[in-house]
């Protein structure tokens, strides 16, 4: 599929600390120019014409403080940020949190009526699973002072996303809205700004228990497509990794009538490779009823975003995870594709828009479409 590669496109690109963020689209700038406005940056700007010294270290303690203070710098910081983008074309990113947790206290980082001044056309949230986002805020000078638990970082994540994915609906119609994975590459971050028009794709398969042969026929299978759709693989987001070494743990527990070790090795592949993590067992627990309810809630937030999905299921065992997510993008009116090399049950083949058997068909029809 042929880019489209638009004159002027705002884009509002959000995370909670410790994902990254900017890095992020700092590795974008290296393949792709376009005009990147840091929020704070701006703020810091306002604050310095009043004689204040605002840094990452005490803007929080301000905002805290003196809260209309520092919501009126950022007024102004975005009024200067808009003033610049009327000025030219090209694609604009404003970098941002959206959601603040210090001091026991919430604090938002966008209005409504400042991101109807904007007038974004797309907006991104860049997440990251929390056992990395925890790793990252350790080694960070703003936030290594303070203890995040696990349960705390899964509730900023959710406040960051539905906070976002609140604002792109307040808009009619709705503007677009991606919840990024930090894994991905940063190929598919440009896709999303770059590439708006390519059509989008959530590729369901089996999760629980698969071997890294497994998932390394996922990728080829995604790679295969890629020229044609852009791919969003829930695998990328790591917190099921977690999630089942807990339950791993627990089940192994009970059977032995044990009680739950304290501490508990976590294992996490990443594309940079593995990552051992050692964690309080009652951390784990006090986040993963949260955490279990993100997995789905994130997931179905990405197939709300796509145009359609691909259900690719080669084992006879069907995946309740899979099925849920066909039912669901039905209820969508999504296109559900299904890969099943196996006799279909009346419900899986209920759920489906187009079963194949055999994958090499699969892909020349899914090609064929895209054209």
């Amino acid at each position: 599929m042929r880019a489209v590669v638009e004159k002027k496109a705002v884009v509002i690109c959000t995370s909670q600390p410790g994902t990254g963020r900017d890095r992020y689209l700092q590795e974008l700038r290296k393949k792709r120019e376009f005009f990147y406005y840091h929020l704070f940056e701006y703020i810091v700007e306002e604050a310095e014409k009043e004689g204040y010294a605002l840094s990452t270290l005490n803007v929080l303690d301000f905002y805290d403080s003196k809260p209309n203070k520092l919501e009126s710098f950022r007024t102004k910081a975005l009024a200067k940020i808009i003033r610049e983008i009327k000025e030219k074309d090209g694609i604009h990113v404003i970098s941002t949190p959206y959601h603040f947790e210090w001091k026991g206290k919430s604090y938002t980082g966008l209005r409504k009526d400042e991101v109807e001044a904007l007038d974004p056309d797309l907006f991104l949230v860049i997440i990251d699973d929390i056992v990395r986002v925890k790793d990252r805020l350790k080694r960070d000078p703003q936030w290594r002072e303070h203890r995040f638990t696990l349960v705390e970082l899964s509730q900023w994540r959710r406040e960051e996303i539905t906070g976002v994915y609140n604002l792109s609906r307040s808009f009619t119609p709705y503007k677009e809205f991606f919840l990024v994975a930090r894994e991905n590459e940063v190929a598919f971050l440009e896709e999303l700004i770059f590439m708006r028009h390519k059509i989008k794709v959530y590729l369901s398969h089996p999760i629980t228990g698969e071997s890294g042969e497994f998932f390394e026929k996922i990728r080829r299978f995604a790679s295969i497509l890629q020229p044609h759709y852009t791919i969003f693989d829930p695998s990328m987001i790591k917190d099921w990794e977690m999630v089942e070494a807990w339950r791993n743990v627990r089940n192994e527990a009970i059977r032995e009538g044990k009680e739950t070790p304290k501490k508990m090795q976590v294992s996490i592949d990443y594309t940079e490779g593995k990552k051992e993590y050692e964690l309080d067992s009652w951390d784990i627990e006090a986040a993963i009823k949260n955490l279990r309810a993100q997995i789905i809630d994130i997931d179905y937030k990405i197939i709300e975003s796509c145009n359609s999905i691909i259900a690719y299921n080669p084992r006879e065992q069907l995946s309740a995870g899979v099925m849920c997510e066909m039912v669901y993008s039905m209820s969508l009116a999504k296109f559900v594709y299904a890969y099943y090399p196996f006799e279909p049950s009346p419900f899986f083949e209920w759920y489906t828009t187009k079963i194949f058997s055999d994958e090499k068909r699969m892909v020349k029809y899914l090609t064929d479409i895209a054209k």
